[in-house]
């Protein structure tokens, strides 16, 4: 419902409340709008608190942003014959310094340089793999930025060239660092480091990428679930049992490669919790939630409680009448108090 999905948005943007009173909106409009401490759509009030500081800083294509003297105009705003700085698209308004811009609720991912990635190689080339990442151009992991098996540390050679398909062959999921951004938009990937590389044992779900953002860790292991999660910054999400590797696993040790992890069969019980998991980054997608360690921990916990199956979390009606709805908004009120 409007009222949820409205309270629900608090949780994905705590981080733009110390923002508040940065800029000011002139919405255009039939007289009707937001309120001080309520919602008004087309007239009827409905008994939704309001999220401080948020409501002076979500814009609609048109929506004049007034800003302070001097302030300079980014992506997203254009400036119109009278001076006035206008949105151009449905977003955030953001203000670094002086520079004031709009960044969209769902758009396309662009790459920026450190992101983590979780991709699929399409095409095995001469020297380097294309790989598939949910941006407008594919992008590109050379076999020099790739990490070797046993942790050799050598320069390429012709033989690693021809041993190409045995480092990743057509279709295997990866996982991998932003390297570079070229001017083009092309990315160039890496995956120097141990945690990255071939992804095993486990399925894939795919996300708006502005539901995943920068955090202290990408490669996760959720402690009182026992699966571990890569969470992409392009919106790929994956989910998969811990790899059972002498080294410690995940851990960056100098015995362990990620390329070391081999297929193996998962038994039902880490199916079902793997199953849930996924399920889990969906529903919170679904109400309009950030996805972190923290959430996904949450809400997989929650719906145990409240008995639901893991299928059960893709369906709407089924956790509203379970409750699972109100626990998440209780949650997002407790976060933000």
């Amino acid at each position: 419902s409007l009222s949820t999905g409205w309270i629900a948005m608090a949780w994905a943007t705590s981080a733009l409340t110390q923002l508040a009173g940065a800029v000011a909106l002139e919405r255009r409009g039939r007289g009707e709008g937001i309120e001080e401490g309520s919602l008004t759509v087309d007239g009827p009030k409905l008994a939704v608190q309001t999220i401080p500081g948020l409501q002076s800083q979500l814009v609609c294509p048109g929506d004049v942003v007034s800003a302070e003297p001097g302030a300079l105009r980014g992506r997203g705003v254009v400036e119109r014959a009278d001076g006035k700085l206008v949105a151009t698209t449905c977003g955030v308004v953001e203000h670094v310094n002086k520079l004031l811009y709009v960044r969209p609720l769902k758009h396309r991912y662009a790459g920026s340089v450190g992101d983590v990635v979780v991709g699929r190689i399409v095409e095995v080339q001469t020297d380097r793999w294309a790989v598939e990442i949910g941006t407008a151009q594919l992008a590109y992991l050379h076999l020099g930025a790739i990490h070797l098996p046993g942790n050799v540390q050598r320069r390429r050679t012709d033989e690693d060239t021809l041993r190409i398909r045995e480092f990743f062959d057509e279709n295997d999921l990866i996982s991998a660092e932003v390297q570079k951004v070229q001017e083009s938009g092309e990315l160039a990937l890496q995956t120097r480091n141990s945690r990255y590389g071939k992804l095993q044992n486990g399925v894939l779900a795919c996300v708006p990428s502005v539901y995943v953002r920068r955090q202290a860790q990408h490669l996760v292991n959720l402690p009182r679930v026992g699966v571990m999660v890569v969470l992409g910054n392009n919106g790929w999400v994956w989910v998969c049992a811990p790899p059972k590797v002498a080294g410690s696993g995940r851990q960056e040790t100098i015995n362990f490669s990620q390329m070391d992890v081999r297929y193996q069969k998962v038994h039902p019980d880490m199916r079902e919790r793997i199953s849930r998991v996924r399920n889990s980054v969906l529903c919170l997608v679904g109400y309009g939630l950030e996805v972190t360690p923290d959430s996904i921990t949450f809400l997989y916990e929650r719906s145990q409680k409240l008995q639901l199956q893991a299928w059960e979390l893709l369906d709407t009606a089924r956790c509203e009448s379970a409750g699972l709805v109100e626990s998440l908004v209780a949650a997002t009120q407790s976060t933000e108090h």
